[in-house]
């Protein structure tokens, strides 16, 4: 798979990607920066092509959707194929919410409120409770740091060393 991201804004830029990673790296990377508009030009082994063009205030979530949406095919094919993979078990909440927080919050501090505002703008209803809880044990097993009082929490993604660095994806 080939990846291309056209960037307009702060890190105005162009970026190649290829291989199977090709759109984890994308991903990772879009998640990483301020952008304010963004072209994904993909193309996938067997010759489809897809293009989008993502801008405002959630354009890193939509292209994420974009770019994982159209690169599921390949991954379905693929884990049709092989036996060691169990995809019969859906993510858990707790796995669901960590993964989302590894997007959208990479280098940044958050609220729980933030995160319920914006898991909610994604994947539907949930309880700023169910939030504050599951922040809470992801800081009790050192996903998380944590900082504030009880009424003014913030967390932040303890481990940033999964994101690639700028210094290895510039041109």
């Amino acid at each position: 798979m080939k990846i291309r991201l056209e960037i307009e804004g702060k890190n105005t830029g162009s970026l190649s990607y290829k291989g199977n990673d090709a759109a984890e790296l994308a991903i990772n990377y879009l998640n990483s920066i301020e952008a304010d508009e963004v072209f994904i030009h993909l193309v996938k082994d067997d010759g489809t092509r897809a293009d989008a063009r993502f801008e405002g205030e959630f354009l890193a979530i939509s292209a994420t959707k974009f770019i994982i949406s159209t690169a599921k095919n390949k991954v379905e094919q693929e884990a049709s194929f092989s036996t060691s993979i169990d995809d019969s078990q859906p993510l858990t909440l707790k796995e669901r919410l960590e993964m989302f927080l590894r997007f959208e919050y990479p280098r940044v501090w958050f609220s729980s409120l933030d995160v319920k505002k914006q898991y909610e703008s994604v994947y539907g209803r949930i309880n700023l409770s169910t939030v504050s809880t599951y922040l809470a044990r992801m800081y009790r097993d050192n996903i998380l740091l944590r900082r504030g009082n009880r009424n003014q929490r913030e967390y932040r993604i303890r481990d940033e060393s999964a994101l690639p660095s700028m210094e290895v994806l510039a041109e």
